[in-house]
C-alpha cells in the first residue's frame, strides 16, 4: 500500500471520528490533507470554520508530521495574529496561515497518527488565550 492510500485510509477514520470532511493532495512531492469548513473553537478566532491543512511526505507514516495551518482569515476576534501563526505560505494554489506549533513528544507511526496529529491541533487551541483572558 503506498503511503498516499495509507493516509487516505487514516483520513476516512479520522473524519468518521471527528465529523470532518476531508481529502489527500498528492502534490508538489508531498502529501496533503485538507479538512474542509473545520469548525474552530467558540470565540477563539474572528472565524467560525476553516480548511485545515496538514502536510506529510511519502514516508508517510515514518515521518512525523509537524504544524498544521488554516485559511489566512483565522484571526483572534480583536484582528490580531495568533500565537506562532504569524507565517503565510502557500501550498496547493492558495495561501495558508501556519501555525508553527511543534510535537514535543514521540512520533509514533503506527496505529492512526494522523488522529495524533488531529489531537496536537486540539491541544493547541487549548491553549490559545482567549480574548478575555487576553483584556
Amino acid at each position: 500500500m503506498s503511503s498516499a492510500d495509507l493516509l487516505r485510509e487514516h483520513l476516512s477514520e479520522l473524519c468518521g471520528e471527528v465529523g470532518a470532511v476531508g481529502e489527500v493532495h498528492d502534490a508538489e512531492g508531498r502529501l496533503y490533507v485538507v479538512l474542509s469548513k473545520l469548525a474552530l473553537p467558540t470565540g477563539l478566532f474572528a472565524v467560525d470554520h476553516s480548511d485545515v491543512m496538514f502536510m506529510s511526505d511519502h514516508s508517510y507514516p515514518l515521518s512525523a508530521m509537524d504544524m498544521f495551518w488554516t485559511e489566512t482569515e483565522v484571526l483572534r476576534p480583536d484582528g490580531g495574529i495568533p500565537a506562532g501563526g504569524e507565517s503565510i505560505e502557500t501550498y496547493l494554489g492558495r495561501q495558508w496561515r501556519r501555525f508553527s506549533w511543534h510535537r514535543q513528544g514521540v512520533w509514533r507511526p503506527t496505529g492512526n497518527p494522523l488522529l495524533d496529529h488531529y489531537a496536537l491541533m486540539e491541544a493547541r487551541w487549548a491553549v490559545e488565550p482567549r480574548q478575555e483572558e487576553a483584556a
